[in-house]
Formats: C-alpha cells, structure tokens, sequence
C-alpha cells in the first residue's frame, strides 16, 4: 500500500543520494498516471523518482525533470519525472504501451529502464532512447 497512490509510497519515490534528507516532492498528476500505468500493466519498480541538487545524476544534468522544479502551475515545487525497470523487450512494450495508454508524452528508453515525465515545458510527443 502507498502513501502517494493507492500503490506507490514516498519512499519509493525520494531521492536516495545519501547527501540529503531524501527530497521526495513528486507531482501529483505524474503519481496519477503511474497509477495507471500500474492498474494496466501490473507491478512498477521505480528505479529513481526525485533527485536533490547534490544527487550526482542532477550536476550531469542540470535541467532533469527528476530535480524539483516549479512549472508555475497548481502543483508547486515538486519533481517531474520517475524511471521505472522495463527489462526484456516483451516488458518493454507493455510498459510503453502502458504509459502511452495513461497520457504520458515524454518517454525515454533505455536498456532497462523507461524515463517517463510531464515536465510540460519542455518538447511534448517525444520519444528518445539512452543507447550510445
């Protein structure tokens, strides 16, 4: 049972750098759609949710939806983004058609993980993928 939905808790989602107090402000309507990514496809890992500043992922990328941000809209400061384990393509596919299903519009791919976010102000119907 969670705390932030039905079956996704806080502790799930903060930022386990080590370096903070576990920053775990995420976005309301992204727990939404996760949620219903879960109701459809079965059980999420969450891989990483909310990442502080100090957190060594945020000083690669210091524009991450991971990192609390203020859209300016109702939600407030709060993190944009969550990774989830999609291993085997089979999973993948079920995963990605899950978040397609549930209104997510920004979506990364990588080897075993997706990126998915509503950070509304950046680039919408996109998907990109994490190979090199």
């Amino acid at each position: 049972m969670g705390d932030l939905t039905k079956n996704f808790s806080r502790a799930e989602i903060a930022c386990k750098c080590g370096n903070c107090k576990g920053a775990a402000k995420i976005s309301p309507d992204l727990m939404t759609r996760l949620q219903a990514m879960r109701d459809d496809a079965g059980v999420i890992q969450i891989t990483s949710g909310v990442r502080c500043r100090k957190h060594p992922e945020s000083r690669k990328r210091t524009t991450s939806s991971h990192v609390p941000a203020d859209l300016g809209d109702l939600e407030g400061r709060c993190g944009h983004a969550v990774d989830i384990a999609a291993v085997g393509s089979r999973r993948r596919f079920r995963l990605l058609a899950a978040a397609i299903a549930a209104g997510f519009t920004r979506i990364g791919i990588g080897k075993s993980f997706l990126h998915l976010d509503n950070d509304y102000k950046k680039s919408q119907g996109v998907i990109w993928d994490y190979y090199k």
